[in-house]
């Protein structure tokens, strides 16, 4: 008994070039599981990246499918996930539109859910409209005692491990004792790194690197052999080809010269061969008549040849100086125009910005007299 599983497809993310990388690496994902010809196929949520996707993306998502339950024969479970889940109760879901698709099985009304194929049971709750929702679903969370093999299908935090330890306050966690219910296998979605959170428990992660900090991660599916006695041997990771994102170390701004602090700049990108990877590059320490020095129209060229380039600039830090200690509260336009002259904006009129916001807060000031 065999299946793959994969999650956090995020299909409709990025623009141009990057969508198209996204909707690439799915494809070569529903390739490589054809190939593998498993019993059934579970997708841990987030499909698509957002509530209303574009034709394009949805017909995409719609030839994927198809490929999969018509042609393939290959019995397919999704659930939602956040970012592919109706926000309201009225909202409609995306992922309603392959709910009568031949061999795929969709589970997003925000409710938890258990039905058979064969042998296997399948327990899938996909996220919840509100946490309290998610805790009163959770409840009702049991394997099927009569079924040869169980499976939990969850989207979300998993309460407590390292990997979640910034997570956001609103994100709707799990708790770990419910992978310990007596389910053979726990697919998970949401965390876009592959990881073992139990020995019976894996975050697949995505299949194309959405953010910067997925650079140096793997992006693929997982495939489980459930016959296998020894559950951490029937587990295999197949890796996707995915776009390279790279982390270059800061260049370090203070006490030296704008031609010196560019040539570093320029070396640093270059050696990387910037044409098909997405770069980010941080300088830092940067005095604010080194800043405005800087030849911006070089640098827009630089991010023009590259395939994605961010370069932040970070201003000198004065810890011995409370930035904020002089601003008087009560003439708000000198105290925006003293935090103006404090930010770095890149490519953008700060003379321009200044003039509106004062003429407008000065505007506010009249009205209330």
């Amino acid at each position: 008994m065999r299946f793959c599983h994969f999650a956090d497809n995020h299909l409709g993310a990025g623009n141009g070039p990057r969508e198209d990388d996204i909707l690439h690496s799915f494809a070569v994902a529903i390739d490589r599981i054809i190939e593998l010809k498993p019993d059934f196929v579970i997708n841990a949520g987030d499909l698509f990246h957002v509530v209303r996707p574009s034709n394009r993306v949805i017909a995409f998502a719609s030839e994927q499918l198809i490929r999969l339950g018509r042609e393939a024969k290959i019995p397919t479970v999704i659930i939602s996930g956040n970012h592919d889940a109706p926000k309201q109760k009225q909202m409609g879901a995306v992922l309603s539109i392959f709910k009568d698709y031949e061999n795929i099985h969709i589970i997003y009304k925000s409710k938890y859910e258990r039905f058979r194929l064969g042998d296997v049971s399948i327990s899938a709750l996909p996220h919840c409209l509100t946490t309290d929702i998610l805790h009163d679903e959770l409840k009702k969370v049991a394997p099927d005692p009569e079924a040869k093999f169980n499976i939990l299908i969850l989207h979300g935090v998993v309460a407590g491990i390292k990997e979640f330890q910034m997570a956001d306050l609103s994100e709707q966690e799990i708790s770990a004792s419910y992978f310990r219910l007596g389910f053979d296998y726990v697919a998970l979605g949401h965390y876009h790194n592959y990881t073992e959170v139990e020995t019976n428990t894996y975050y697949s992660g995505s299949t194309e690197r959405i953010s910067q900090s997925e650079a140096g991660h793997p992006k693929g599916f997982i495939e489980v052999d459930l016959a296998n006695p020894d559950l951490k041997k029937g587990i295999t990771f197949h890796e996707i080809p995915s776009r390279i994102m790279l982390d270059l170390p800061a260049v370090k701004a203070k006490g030296r010269t704008v031609e010196d602090i560019m040539a570093e700049v320029e070396q640093k990108i270059k050696e990387k061969k910037p044409e098909d990877k997405i770069i980010r590059l941080k300088v830092t320490d940067i005095p604010e008549e080194t800043y405005r020095s800087l030849p911006f129209d070089k640098i827009s060229k630089m991010k023009n040849e590259a395939f994605s380039l961010d370069i932040k600039f970070e201003k000198e830090e004065k810890p011995e100086e409370n930035l904020y200690a002089d601003l008087n509260l009560g003439r708000l336009d000198i105290a925006f125009e003293k935090f103006l002259n404090m930010k770095i904006i890149e490519d953008l009129d700060k003379d321009k910005i200044r003039k509106m916001a004062i003429e407008l807060l000065r505007q506010s000031e009249d009205e209330e007299v």
